[in-house]
C-alpha cells in the first residue's frame, strides 16, 4: 500500500491549477562522492521532461537527492506552481523537509534547513513516499552518474601524473624533526594530519579559492608529498584524495 506523508494537509492529490508533483531520485557513488540527480515535475499540463544532473563531492545520497528537490522546486516555481508534492522512495526525506530531529542525518537536516526559504515561496508542500521510481527518471539519473564517473576517472589520470612529477621533486626535499613538528628544507613546517604545509604552493596558491575549488583541484605539495613518503605513503591517488580533504 502507498503510504503518503505531508507537510501539509490540505489539497487534492493529483496535480490542479497551480499545483506540481515533483518526483525526485538521486544516486550516489561513495568512492569518489559523484552523485547523479534528477526530477520530473507533472502539472494539470501533464508530465514534464525528466531533468537530470551530474553532481560532485555528495555527502550521501538523502543529500543528494534533496539537490534534486531544490532544483525541482526552482522549476515548478518558474512554472507558477503554488503547491508541490514531493515524490520520493527515501522515507526520511518527508521529516528532513519538515524539519523534524533525525541525529542520524544531521548534514543532510542542515541542507534541507536552507531550502527554507524555498519552501516558504509556496502555499503548500507536501511529501508522498512512492515504492519504486520511474523507470525513465531512474535511467537519467544513472545516465548522470555514470558521465560524473568517466570525468573523475580523467581527471584522476591526469592528476596522478602530475603528482608522479611531484613525487620526483620530493625525493630532493630534505625532513628533519623539530618540537614543533617536521621541518622540510629548513624552512617550512610540514605535516599529513592534518595536510598541511607553509610553503606557497600550498598557501599562497589557494588561500583565495573556496573550500569547493580546493577540493576539486588542489594537489600536495613537494614538501607534503616528501613526508608523506617517509611515513610510506606514495600512491599518487592517496596523496591527491588527502589534498582534496584537507581543510587548511
Amino acid at each position: 500500500m502507498l503510504h503518503q506523508r505531508r507537510l501539509d494537509a490540505e489539497g487534492p492529490l493529483g496535480p490542479g491549477a497551480n499545483e506540481g508533483r515533483l518526483e525526485v531520485f538521486a544516486l550516489l557513488e561513495e568512492t569518489t562522492r559523484v552523485s547523479g540527480i534528477g526530477w520530473r515535475l507533472t502539472t494539470a499540463g501533464g508530465p514534464g521532461p525528466v531533468l537530470s544532473r551530474t553532481r560532485r563531492y555528495g555527502h550521501s545520497r538523502i543529500d543528494s537527492e534533496l539537490a534534486a528537490v531544490r532544483l525541482g522546486l526552482l522549476d515548478a516555481q518558474r512554472r507558477g506552481c503554488r503547491r508541490v508534492r514531493v515524490s520520493s522512495t527515501e522515507p526520511a526525506l518527508g521529516p528532513l523537509l519538515r524539519g523534524e530531529a533525525m541525529p542520524r542525518y544531521s548534514r543532510a537536516a542542515a541542507t534541507a534547513a536552507r531550502l527554507r526559504p524555498l519552501l516558504d515561496a509556496f502555499t503548500g508542500v507536501g511529501f508522498e513516499l512512492t515504492p519504486e521510481t520511474d523507470p525513465e527518471l531512474a535511467h537519467a539519473v544513472g545516465e548522470a552518474l555514470e558521465v560524473g564517473l568517466h570525468r573523475v576517472a580523467d581527471q584522476e589520470e591526469h592528476r596522478a601524473a602530475i603528482i608522479e612529477g611531484i613525487l620526483e621533486r620530493a625525493s630532493h626535499v630534505r625532513l628533519a624533526r623539530s618540537e614543533a613538528g617536521w621541518i622540510a628544507n629548513e624552512r617550512y613546517r610540514v605535516s599529513l594530519d592534518p595536510m598541511r604545509c607553509d610553503c606557497p604552493a600550498w598557501t599562497a596558491r589557494w588561500r583565495r579559492v573556496p573550500i569547493a575549488g580546493r577540493r576539486s583541484a588542489r594537489l600536495p605539495c613537494k614538501h607534503i608529498v616528501a613526508l608523506a613518503r617517509r611515513e610510506g605513503v606514495a600512491v599518487p591517488a592517496d596523496l591527491a584524495l588527502g589534498a582534496r580533504r584537507a581543510m587548511v
